[in-house]
C-alpha cells in the first residue's frame, strides 16, 4: 500500500490530482514550446560527460506516469520505470508498453539489472514518509553499475522533518557513494543553498 511508505503530503496530493489533467498540463506546456524535459537534458549532459555519450541503462525511480522515462527511451536509452502508484504505472504502460514498468516502492524494488544512472525527479524525497529516504538511497546504491550515477532533484523545504541535500549526500556516503555535482536546477547551475537541489552521486 502506498500509504505505508509515503508522507501525508503525498496522500493529500494524490487524492486531489486528476491524472488526465496532470498529463494534459505537460502536453499543453510542450505544445506552447515550453521546456518540459529539463531532467532528460541533464541526463544527456551526464551521458556525454561521464559515459562518452553512449546509450545508458536508466532507472526512472518514482517515474509517475512516465514523462521522463519515455523521453529518455525516445533518446535511445534503455529505461526501467518504478513507482508505487499502480494507477500511474498503468498509465505509463499504456503510453509505452515496450518500456519495463514496475508498480512497487523504491525500498522493495529488486532486479538483476545494474544501472548506469538512477534518477529521481519530481520531489520524491518530500513525498516519502520521514526515515524512508535513507532506506531508498541504500537500495538504489546497490542497483548502480560500477561508476554509475545516482541523481536526485527536489525542493529544499524548511519543515522540521524536511530531507535536505546534505542528508542525501550523507546517506549516499554511508552506502559507498561520493558527491560528483551539486546543482540548483536541472540546467546544471551550481547549488548555493537555495530552495531546490539536484545532487549527483557516484
Amino acid at each position: 500500500m502506498p500509504g505505508e511508505m509515503v508522507s501525508a503530503r503525498w496522500v493529500e496530493w494524490r487524492r486531489s490530482v486528476d491524472l488526465d489533467k496532470y498529463d494534459a498540463r505537460w502536453e499543453s506546456m510542450a505544445a506552447r514550446g515550453e521546456s518540459v524535459h529539463g531532467e532528460a537534458d541533464a541526463v544527456s549532459r551526464l551521458s556525454r560527460d561521464h559515459f562518452d555519450g553512449g546509450t545508458l541503462t536508466v532507472l526512472d525511480a518514482g517515474c509517475g506516469t512516465g514523462r521522463l522515462g519515455i523521453e529518455l527511451a525516445n533518446r535511445g536509452h534503455r529505461v526501467v520505470g518504478v513507482d508505487l502508484d499502480p494507477d500511474m504505472i498503468d498509465r505509463a504502460r499504456r503510453k509505452r508498453s515496450d518500456i519495463e514498468w514496475h508498480a512497487t516502492d523504491l525500498v522493495a524494488f529488486t532486479t538483476l539489472t545494474r544501472f548506469d544512472l538512477v534518477v529521481m525527479a519530481g520531489n520524491i524525497p518530500n513525498f516519502c514518509r520521514p526515515g524512508e529516504q535513507e532506506r531508498i538511497v541504500a537500495n538504489l546504491a546497490q542497483l548502480l553499475a560500477p561508476h554509475g550515477l545516482l541523481v536526485c532533484g527536489w525542493s529544499q523545504e524548511s519543515n522540521d522533518d524536511s530531507y535536505h541535500a546534505e542528508q542525501f549526500i550523507a546517506d549516499g556516503e554511508a552506502n559507498g557513494l561520493s558527491l560528483v555535482s551539486a546543482w540548483k536546477n536541472w540546467e546544471g547551475d551550481a547549488f548555493e543553498n537555495g530552495d531546490y537541489a539536484v545532487i549527483v552521486l557516484s
